[in-house]
């Protein structure tokens, strides 16, 4: 009986372990302060990533003399951001912001500067870490701003497959007012994206600001695809009252012509539409082949003319 008490209660424990994060590694401080440090676990509320002033304390364990710690903490089961460090330590350089959730587990490895150096189970920390190490080492090339951020949009589309990490990826470009340029450069992109966030299991409120920026942006373009619209149209119009008029005017004087000619000048020039020689038009007519040719001249002078070609030209066209 007590073997099977001694059996279930170390199984129970067991569970109470695995159902445990584990925190643990060594920090380099001095042997005199060792035992007033201690390591501090941050939650980051919200995932204001350049200050993390919205957030709270998780968890506290000190130091001891050889810089040793260890933290055994009961963690949400979602991917979260953290933010460790050593209390009374002001330096930015001793924090370290990372991805964690319950299941995982950390160690931190003795270095120079603390938190720099670790290992994680967590593979979204994993590629979350990648992500800063190339925006590292963008910065330090000093890219343009447009090589930048493709370069950014190309390893997260291509190479980041966790979600949680490709917004956190774009909260910075939004921390940095790049946010909207970047869309304005691949709409596509984040318009996909903000479909695959809006399915998973992330709080929705993690990428309103996202969901805000698309449809302001969509919300702008509408309006100047609007706007181009109607003055295409407004320039169309006054094209077509252009031609109108241009037509009109043409009909107009047309008929004016016409009208300027005499009973036996419109005659002739049916005739000489109809492919009728001067000959033929005098015998037809009853006159001279002279006056034929004279009210040939007289038609092309009222008509602004000077052939039977451009005649044909102006009447049967």
């Amino acid at each position: 009986m007590n073997k099977v008490f001694v059996l279930l209660l170390v199984l129970f424990s067991s569970s109470i372990i695995y159902a445990q994060s584990t925190l643990s590694g060594y920090v380099n401080i001095k042997d005199s302060l060792s035992n007033k440090k201690r390591v501090v676990l941050v939650q980051l509320i919200r995932d204001n990533i350049n200050s993390g002033t919205i957030s709270k304390i998780v968890a506290s364990t000190p130091v001891d003399e050889k810089g040793y710690f260890h933290i055994n903490k009961i963690l949400p089961e979602n991917q979260l951001l953290y933010h460790i460090y050593i209390n009374g330590i002001d330096s930015l350089s001793s924090t370290k912001k990372f991805i964690f959730t319950n299941n995982d587990s950390i160690h931190f490895k003795l270095s120079q500067v603390p938190f720099s150096d670790y290992s994680t189970t967590n593979v979204a920390d994993q590629e979350w870490q990648k992500l800063n190490t190339l925006k590292t080492k963008l910065n330090s090339n000093k890219f343009k701003e447009k090589k930048y951020l493709d370069e950014i949009r190309t390893y997260s589309k291509d190479s980041l497959q966790i979600l949680a990490v490709k917004l956190l990826s774009i909260k910075e470009l939004n921390a940095k007012k790049l946010l909207e340029k970047d869309i304005l450069l691949n709409t596509v992109y984040y318009v996909d994206l903000l479909s695959e966030l809006k399915v998973s299991d992330i709080n929705p409120s993690e990428y309103t600001f996202l969901e805000n920026k698309l449809a302001f942006i969509t919300k702008n373009r509408i309006e100047e695809k609007y706007a181009i619209s109607k003055w295409i149209n407004i320039i169309l119009g006054c094209i077509v009252f252009g031609l109108l008029a241009f037509v009109y005017s043409l009909k107009r004087n047309k008929n004016k012509s016409i009208a300027s000619l005499s009973k036996q000048e419109v005659n002739i020039k049916n005739l000489i539409l109809q492919g009728k020689s001067n000959k033929e038009i005098a015998n037809e007519l009853f006159v001279s082949l002279s006056t034929v040719k004279t009210h040939i001249t007289n038609i092309y002078q009222k008509l602004n003319i000077s052939s039977r070609n451009e005649l044909e030209f102006k009447f049967k066209n």
